[in-house]
């Protein structure tokens, strides 16, 4: 058998029982020696699942937690020697996941966790040059394009999913009850320098960060907002959204 072939055999191996039973008897004569492998490597990726989705855990409980995610590393096995980019389809995974149907909230709060892994250890925020934002002549002011944080993500949901994850950080001592009918979730996650900001934007402030999203012009943004009911005033939102540290570059 040539090393390919047995490399792919081996793989299917450590996933799939009836495959490591034929192929140790071939080469190893032993199938206790495939199943060492398949819990060591399962056991791998359902510690990195819990590290990327401890509030899932905690809500779902030990045993719940583990037998879902049995189940999504036999359909999203591992093709990345980075352990940090696995995990990526949870999300999408528990909304078909019929055992979780029960927890309608759990697939965002499961995508706001993802976000925040990523975030975490994405590269550091620049912070807004403004002499240079300073020296743009007022003709020119139309023209400029503002950008958020790199590492930013705009989240929304139906659900409180930041109540959610709020109540159920470790260092988390008030009520930790939760209403699903408070309403849902606007959030703007990023990071500034090395401290994690989960932001809750006004409705206001949410359709401006979605509109400096497009990378769309000042002009062009500030037109298509005069529009809107109730209208935006984005001459009085930008100087507050420099102040937080939310427009992070510019370019003309």
């Amino acid at each position: 058998m040539e090393l390919r072939q047995l490399q792919q055999d081996f793989y299917q191996a450590i996933f799939e029982a009836d495959t490591s039973q034929a192929l140790s008897q071939q080469y190893l004569n032993l199938s206790e020696n495939f199943t060492v492998y398949r819990n060591s490597i399962l056991g791998i990726l359902t510690r990195t699942l819990e590290s990327i989705y401890p509030v899932c855990y905690r809500l779902v409980g030990d045993k719940f937690f583990t037998a879902t995610a049995r189940v999504y590393i036999d359909r999203y096995p591992s093709v990345s020697p980075d352990l940090g980019t696995y995990g990526h389809a949870f999300a999408e995974f528990l909304s078909q996941f019929e055992p979780a149907a029960q927890l309608p909230y759990l697939p965002d709060l499961a995508r706001l966790e993802w976000h925040w892994h990523c975030v975490f250890h994405g590269e550091i925020t620049n912070t807004l040059d403004y002499q240079a934002l300073g020296k743009i002549p007022q003709e020119q002011w139309g023209e400029i394009i503002f950008d958020l944080p790199q590492n930013s993500i705009l989240l929304s949901s139906i659900y409180p999913i930041h109540r959610i994850w709020q109540v159920n950080q470790p260092d988390y001592q008030t009520d930790e009850l939760v209403n699903l009918d408070e309403g849902g979730s606007h959030i703007f996650l990023w990071r500034d320098n090395y401290d994690m900001r989960m932001d809750l934007p006004t409705p206001a402030e949410w359709q401006l960060l979605q509109a400096f999203q497009t990378k769309n012009q000042l002009e062009i943004i500030c037109e298509n907002l005069a529009t809107v009911e109730p209208c935006i005033d984005v001459a009085a939102l930008l100087p507050r959204f420099v102040q937080r540290g939310w427009i992070v570059d510019f370019s003309i």
